[in-house]
């Protein structure tokens, strides 16, 4: 039956539009025009009641959108009964109301009556519409929502997948429900983040947005939900510098709508504060919680976001490390409750997820038996919803295996434990997995390898013990480690060509992958080019690895990152030697130290909080020694404090007598300098220089020395023999860039002037390259070029230094990873800028047994808020270095000169490297001529990483 047209006048008019309306945008605002129109339009006779009709459905919708699902469910319920009974025809819009009363029923936990809805709105659409419709992709996607809520993701990923092509293609064609592609990526991205792979969720999420942006804007609501949901997949897969802008930009965007909605606020206010929490950012974080929780807690039932759960069991998880046991346990039951009551399953994954944390903390608190009855229920609901991989489901049945442990089975707690976490370590191994190169790695996975680990020791299994520890503190440099840069010659020319084009096009695929990320955080979209590029050079590096493996034997075991077998290692380690391993999760540490002669091991229970504060008082003491050149208190106290962690009794006996100390460790302990660490109470003022030189430091027994991989010393790498090279870079002149330069460029080498010379870098290296008897190359001045260093024959160099300053990623506008400070060309205007950065790095040709960086915080990580090690170190290692002398801190020019050349003159002869700086070290500590020597900030500043 055809429709009337609408009678005259711009209420009739406005009236029949209404049919269209998207109200996904700004629910809020569509709602209150619906219902002014409406009002006006039944005060008005001779109106369409067709019209009236389906204005009241997109009214529905509105409500739909705002969380109002009952008053929804209503509304499409008596559209339905209307059309019906004025033998109105089905038309595809009619079809949608069918499937909106399957969406309203779907979100008030009515699943079986939903599931009839939707079958029977894709059997419409499909009649009227075709399969290529949006209508079928909308009921498709209802369906595929029902499989989830039902505890079902793995089987509502292909629908999702299918909706959203059809709706992809549908929108391009007819130019309507623009909406659709963009919500339908961020529930893929959503349930591929269930199902275990953070990458394939990444990329959803960015389609996504890059959808909403361009074809909804960028304050629209969906975009906005987009934002959030890349920036949640990029925190899943570990790569939180990256979702922190993003997310901060969503939220900004959404608190400058005038009225903003409150749900939507909460969600980005719970987005962010996850994304700084997971990078260690837990203070900062914990008042953004806290504000979404309230936001979420002042909903009614109706709409309360499931995330309200997941919020409350964050804050409680921040609570349970400061060492609030008693809170953290009534927020994890609050967390729970808040799940159960809004999920439309036993099986939802918030319940779960609220269950397992509960659990946990329960199992903490000396509860097993409470622990077990919510776990038998957890593990069973993962069992039938997430694949084999899933951190989740792996954690539930760790969690388990410890408690079993505990109550007698180690041995079978064990051996349950082992093929759970295979799975998880193959994963996490398989070098052409994203995974492998993920901070996920070390900052989610760890605390399951360290629990089996605790496990192991129950269980008397050393030899597991030690390779979960490995596990456990696997980062950015061993994954860099385990890709092809740790190859030396030997191969033939065609393997070290494959080899060279591998690195370069790693460090193309992180340079790419970088620029996307920004492009995104700043509300623009990856050119067609520019995404072509991105899948071209993925295709490119999974060809290059297998044409390495053709041409180089044991090129799987060369770059494997699978951990070290304990029997290997203890045959390799000299009798002075001992590797300290450590692993931390919420019930403290675990320890283990390994010598020629055994192996012993400590449990040291410890509070997360406790850790990192003394580490922060550490770190506070030395930002002010850098400040005061020396002259101000060091807090010896917490390094004694911190040693008496790291070093419980069974350890410090193991290793008194071990001259040489090789440390693995994770999360903030792998920053930690332990040269400074104190090993007896100390005595004196924290002020006086005398009792600071007076102090028993570990360097002053043992040299310490920071692992890349436990396998590097089963394998038995060592230097290349015979005379090789030295090549020094570095003292560069600063001047200032034409005015021509563009602003990317001026932006970071316009400050560059303004950073302090370097007066001793170049006679530092002139130093240090007499006493090499091999090819001397020294690039200094106006030499120390880009275009000089990518042209240098580095390769044929066995010791690379530079005396430079380094800059961390971030410090500049539009400077997104960090660099190494050369000299800017005399033309600005051309492609290079002075700056080396972290991707021209990782594409340099090395073959270096020692790359020395006496330049300003060279350990740091890729940008202010990235772990440790994953900047230049991993660029350095990834071109081919085996091990570095970094910066922890900024350095005085003078120190650092007179160290570095100590340490490389010291390891020419039979003394070995490490040794060679704890001389350095000891040498300046005790030199009252050089002010403020006796201050840690002064003479510890270096760390070695490496063989």
């Amino acid at each position: 039956m055809a429709r009337p047209a609408p009678l005259p006048g711009q209420l009739a008019s406005e009236l029949h539009a209404l049919a269209d309306y998207d109200t996904s945008g700004d629910p809020q605002a569509a709602l209150n025009r619906i219902d002014a129109l409406l009002a006006k339009a039944r005060k008005t006779r001779g109106l369409d009641p067709v019209d009236l009709l389906l204005a009241d459905a997109t009214r529905g919708e509105a409500l739909f959108w705002l969380g109002r699902y009952a008053e929804a469910l209503a509304v499409f319920r008596r559209f339905d009964a209307e059309m019906t009974a004025r033998g109105q025809p089905m038309t595809p819009r009619r079809a949608d109301i069918v499937n909106n009363i399957g969406s309203a029923l779907s979100s008030l936990g009515k699943l079986d009556e939903a599931h009839g809805y939707k079958q029977r709105a894709l059997a419409i659409a499909e009649e009227i519409s075709g399969p290529g419709s949006s209508e079928y992709a909308a009921a498709l996607y209802g369906l595929a929502v029902i499989d989830y809520r039902r505890g079902l993701p793995l089987e509502a990923i292909p629908k999702v997948e299918q909706a959203l092509a059809i709706s992809r293609a549908a929108a391009e064609r007819t130019g309507t429900n623009l909406e659709n592609p963009a919500i339908y990526g961020i529930t893929l991205s959503t349930l591929r983040i269930q199902a275990g792979d953070s990458a394939s969720a990444v990329d959803a999420a960015r389609d996504a947005a890059s959808w909403a942006e361009a074809r909804l804007g960028k304050g629209h609501r969906i975009t906005l939900a987009s934002l959030n949901a890349l920036g949640a997949a990029l925190n899943d897969a570990g790569l939180y510098g990256r979702a922190t802008p993003i997310l901060r930009r969503a939220l900004d965007l959404r608190m400058a709508n005038p009225s903003p909605d409150q749900r939507d606020v909460g969600y980005s206010l719970n987005a962010l504060a996850y994304s700084l929490d997971l990078a260690g950012f837990s203070e900062e974080a914990r008042p953004f919680y806290e504000r979404s929780a309230a936001i979420f807690e002042a909903l009614p039932p109706s709409g309360q976001s499931m995330s309200g759960a997941n919020i409350f069991g964050q804050i409680a998880r921040i609570a349970r490390d400061d060492g609030e046991t008693e809170t953290a346990l009534a927020l994890y039951r609050k967390a729970l409750a808040l799940a159960r009551r809004n999920a439309a399953s036993p099986d939802d994954p918030e319940v779960l997820w609220a269950e397992f944390s509960l659990a946990k903390m329960l199992n903490l608190t000396g509860d097993p038996k409470s622990a077990l009855a919510l776990l038998d229920h957890v593990n069973a609901g993962y069992a039938k919803r997430a694949q084999a991989a899933n951190l989740d489901r792996i954690s539930g049945l760790a969690l388990r295996g410890l408690i079993d442990a505990r109550q007698g089975d180690p041995v079978g707690a064990l051996e349950r434990l082992k093929p759970v976490l295979a799975t998880l370590r193959e994963h996490l191994l398989d070098r052409a997995s994203p995974a492998a190169g993920s901070v996920r790695l070390r900052d989610q996975a760890s605390g399951l390898f360290v629990l089996e680990s605790r496990v192991a020791l129950a269980a008397g299994d050393m030899e597991t013990a030690f390779g979960a520890l490995q596990m456990a503190g696997m980062g950015d440099l061993q994954t860099a480690f385990g890709g092809a840069g740790p190859y030396r010659g030997g191969h033939g020319p065609e393997a070290e060509e494959a080899i060279r084009a591998y690195r370069n096009e790693a460090a193309e695929l992180r340079a790419l992958r970088r620029e996307r990320d920004r492009a995104t955080g700043d509300g623009q979209s990856l050119s067609p080019d520019a995404a072509e590029k991105l899948a071209a050079s993925e295709t490119r590096l999974v060809r290059l690895d297998a044409e390495i493996a053709r041409l180089v034997p044991g090129h799987t075991a060369l770059s494997s990152l699978a951990p070290a077998g304990l029997i290997a290692t203890r045959a390799h380690l000299r009798g002075d030697q001992a590797v300290l391993l450590y692993g931390q999760d919420a019930e403290g540490l675990v320890v283990l130290a390994v010598t020629r002669g055994g192996i012993a091991s400590a449990l040291v229970p410890v509070t997360p909080r406790r850790l990192l504060d003394l580490q922060r008082r550490l770190r506070g003491s030395i930002e002010e020694g850098v400040l005061t050149d020396g002259r101000s208190a060091f807090d010896r106290q917490a390094a004694h404090e911190l040693y008496t962690l790291l070093f419980p009794t069974p350890i410090a006996r193991a290793v008194h007598d071990r001259e040489e100390l090789a440390v693995l460790a994770q999360g903030t302990l792998a920053a930690l300098p332990f040269d400074l660490l104190v090993t007896a109470p100390p005595r004196g003022s924290d002020s006086d220089p005398q009792a600071l030189r007076e102090t028993p430091w570990l360097v002053r027994t043992h040299a310490v020395g920071t692992l890349i991989s436990a396998s590097t010393l089963s394998s038995g790498t060592s230097r290349r023999a015979g005379r090789r090279g030295f090549v020094g870079i570095g003292a560069p002149v600063l001047r200032n860039p034409d005015a021509d330069a563009s602003d990317a460029v001026a932006t970071v080498v316009s400050a560059l002037p303004g950073l302090p010379s370097l007066p001793g870098a170049g006679n530092e290296l002139a130093a240090m390259a007499a006493t090499f008897r091999g090819e001397r190359r020294l690039l200094l001045g106006s030499g120390a070029t880009e275009a000089a260093v990518k042209a240098a024959p580095l390769d044929r160099a066995g010791v690379i230094a530079f005396a430079t300053h380094g800059l961390v990623g971030g410090a500049y506008r539009n400077m997104l990873e960090p660099a190494l400070v050369l000299t800017p060309p005399a033309d600005a205007g051309g492609s290079e800028d002075g700056l080396l950065t972290a991707s021209e790095i990782a594409r340099l040709k090395l073959d270096a047994d020692w790359v020395i960086l006496s330049a300003c915080d060279t350990s740091a990580g890729d940008s202010e808020n990235a772990p440790t090690y994953s900047g230049l170190a991993q660029a350095f290692i990834s071109a081919g270095a085996r091990s570095l002398l970094l910066s922890h801190w900024p350095v005085r020019d003078d120190v650092a000169s007179r160290l570095t050349l100590a340490t490389v003159k010291g390891a020419r002869g039979h003394t070995r490297r490490a040794e060679a700086l704890r001389r350095a070290q000891l040498d300046v500590l005790g030199d009252r001529s050089v002010a403020g020597a006796a201050h840690p900030a002064i003479w510890a500043p270096f760390v070695l990483v490496g063989n």
